[in-house]
């Protein structure tokens, strides 16, 4: 399991703990609540990881997670740039109009088409975006975030193809228990807007680590005799 599947898969035990801690505040029948229901039951089923790797049959179900790991980031790299680019736009800031904007579809292909565009339009604007709070690299970052997920695409179809039934419900409730920590990242804030001690627990427990590869180190020169 690569770095960054742990890191979703994590998350979703976290945030799951959390609602489990404070359900009152999150009924069955509410929203929350069934938000906290399917990352709840994505827990079981990516904990299936481990098994299928100690029996060495874990491609499909790691390029699945791969996948849903990958579309989490990208997704979440174009809503910040989005939301800087909207205060850029009530600044006055010019030359805004019909650029970074979020998808309509929901696809695969419209978010890769989509962060191909922020990728293309965000040099222009890179000093302004970062003086609203973006990573100083959020461009290269970007970069780096679409090259995994057209490669994640790639892997889960190699290896699904022949295991497509068996990967099937694993990809289906990950990516639900994916969107559904979207959604609960505005409805947990709502809930406690007045509560910065809960506020403070639900950012440590539905925060996601995203993982950057930290290159090599060149091994050190040989001096000269």
């Amino acid at each position: 399991m690569n770095q960054q599947v742990t890191n979703l898969t994590a998350t979703f035990k976290t945030a799951s703990a959390f609602g489990a801690k404070y359900v009152a505040d999150f009924p069955v029948v509410s929203m929350g609540g069934q938000q906290f229901a399917l990352v709840t039951a994505a827990v079981p089923q990516t904990a299936t990881l481990g098994a299928a790797q100690v029996s060495g049959k874990d491609s499909a179900h790691a390029g699945v997670m791969s996948k849903v790991a990958g579309r989490f980031h990208l997704h979440d790299d174009l809503r910040r740039i989005s939301e800087a680019a909207h205060s850029l736009a009530l600044l006055g800031t010019a030359g805004l109009n019909g650029k970074f904007l979020m998808p309509r579809s929901g696809g695969d292909q419209a978010l890769l088409n989509a962060a191909r565009a922020f990728q293309t339009d965000a040099p222009a604007f890179s000093a302004q975006l970062i003086g609203l709070g973006l990573d100083a690299n959020f461009v290269t970052n970007l970069g780096a975030d679409i090259t995994n997920f057209e490669a994640a695409i790639s892997a889960k179809g190699a290896a699904t193809g022949a295991q497509a039934g068996a990967t099937g419900g694993l990809e289906d409730a990950a990516h639900k228990a994916a969107v559904a920590l979207h959604i609960l990242k505005t409805i947990v804030p709502n809930v406690y807007k007045n509560n910065p001690q809960k506020l403070a627990e639900w950012a440590t427990a539905s925060h996601v680590e995203k993982h950057t590869p930290v290159p090599r180190a060149k091994p050190a020169a040989t001096p000269a005799k």
